[in-house]
C-alpha cells in the first residue's frame, strides 16, 4: 500500500469515529456576528411590540435599536464574540457528536433542537429575575432562535469557509425587511401605538387607591384629601424603606388637571396636600406632578420618583 493510500484510509478513519472539527477562528467570528445581528433585531421587534403595550413614557419604537446601535457596537461586539465561544461552538459540537452517535451522520437539524434544550437552561436563569409565563416563554423563544441561527451559521462556516461578511449583509437586509414591515403594520392600523387615555378633571375627580391602603379623595371643587398616601420620594431621599408607615402622609390640599399642550403623554395632575412633601404647584418642572396612564375605562394617575435615569412609579387607581 503506498504512503498516499494509507493517508487516505487513515483521514477516512478518523472521519468516521467522530464529526469534523467546529473549533476554529472563522466558526467562532461567523457566530459572533449572527448574535450581534440577531441582537440587534430582537431589538428592533421588541421595540415594535413594546410600543403597543402600556408604559409609563413614549417608547422609542424600532428606532431604539438606531439609538443603541454605539453602544451595541462598543459592548456588543466582545459579548457575541464570548457568547459565540462560550455558547455557540459547544452547541455545535454537541449537536454534531449527538448527530453522528444516533444517526451516523452529521445532520443539521439536530442543531435546533439542542439550541431549544440549551435555551431552557437560559430561561431559567432568566425566570429568576423576571417570573411569569409571559417573560419565560418569550425569553426560551428568543434565546432558542438567537442560538439556533448563530449555531447554523458557525456550523456553516466550519464546513464551508468564512461567512461573516455574508451574515452582517443579509443581517442589514434583514433590519430594513423588519422595520418596513413594521412600518406597515402600524401604518394598516393592524398595530396600534399606545397613547395615554384623553381625560377631562370631571373624570379625574373621585377617590383613587395605592391598593396598599392609602387614598387619593379628589372633591369635583379641587379641593383634595389624601389617607396614608405613600410618599416615596421622601423615602428615597432617606434611601429607607418607602412601604414603612413612618412615609405614609394624611392632610389636605388642593388640585387642578393641566390638559397638555401637544399629546396626551403631557396631561398633569398638579396635587398639593398639607402633610405630605410634594407640591405641584410651586416645582419650576413643567412635568411635575401625576401623570395620566391607563385605559379609558381604566385610568391611572402615576408619579414618577427615585433615580431620574431609572425611575420607580407609585400608581393609583380606582
Amino acid at each position: 500500500m503506498s504512503r498516499n493510500t494509507a493517508w487516505d484510509v487513515h483521514q477516512r478513519a478518523q472521519a468516521q469515529d467522530g464529526p469534523p472539527r467546529v473549533w476554529s477562528g472563522r466558526s467562532i467570528v461567523a457566530g459572533a456576528g449572527a448574535l450581534f445581528v440577531g441582537g440587534v433585531l430582537a431589538v428592533e421587534v421588541y421595540g415594535m411590540a413594546a410600543s403597543t403595550v402600556e408604559s409609563h413614557a413614549p417608547s422609542d419604537g424600532p428606532g431604539g435599536a438606531v439609538l443603541i446601535l454605539p453602544f451595541l457596537a462598543c459592548f456588543g461586539v466582545p459579548a457575541a464574540l464570548w457568547g459565540s465561544l462560550a455558547g455557540v461552538l459547544p452547541l455545535v459540537w454537541a449537536a454534531r457528536r449527538l448527530s453522528v452517535r444516533v444517526t451516523g451522520r452529521d445532520a443539521w437539524w439536530w442543531v435546533p433542537a439542542v439550541a431549544a434544550v440549551a435555551a431552557v437552561a437560559v430561561t431559567a436563569a432568566v425566570g429568576i429575575w423576571a417570573p411569569g409565563a409571559g417573560p419565560l416563554a418569550l425569553t426560551w423563544l428568543t434565546s432558542a432562535s438567537l442560538l439556533t441561527g448563530a449555531a447554523l451559521i458557525a456550523r456553516d462556516s466550519a464546513l464551508h469557509g468564512p461567512r461573516l461578511l455574508r451574515t452582517l449583509g443579509y443581517g442589514g437586509l434583514a433590519a430594513v425587511a423588519v422595520f418596513l414591515v413594521g412600518a406597515g403594520v402600524f401604518g394598516a392600523g393592524l398595530l396600534t401605538e399606545y397613547g395615554p387615555p384623553k381625560v377631562t378633571a370631571a373624570q379625574l375627580a373621585g377617590t383613587w387607591s395605592d391598593g396598599h391602603g392609602g387614598t387619593l379623595r379628589l372633591g369635583a371643587d379641587g379641593t383634595a384629601r389624601a389617607e396614608g398616601l405613600t410618599d416615596h420620594e421622601s423615602a428615597y431621599e432617606d434611601e429607607a424603606d418607602a412601604h414603612s408607615a413612618r412615609y405614609r402622609c394624611t392632610g389636605t390640599g388642593r388640585w387642578a388637571y393641566v390638559p397638555g399642550e401637544s399629546t396626551t403623554w403631557d396631561q398633569r395632575l398638579k396635587l398639593s396636600v398639607e402633610g405630605c412633601e410634594f407640591d405641584d404647584f410651586v416645582s419650576v418642572y413643567d412635568d411635575a406632578g401625576w401623570s395620566i396612564g391607563g385605559t379609558s375605562d381604566h385610568p391611572k394617575l402615576n408619579r414618577e420618583y427615585g433615580d431620574l435615569d431609572a425611575p420607580e412609579w407609585y400608581t393609583l387607581t380606582r
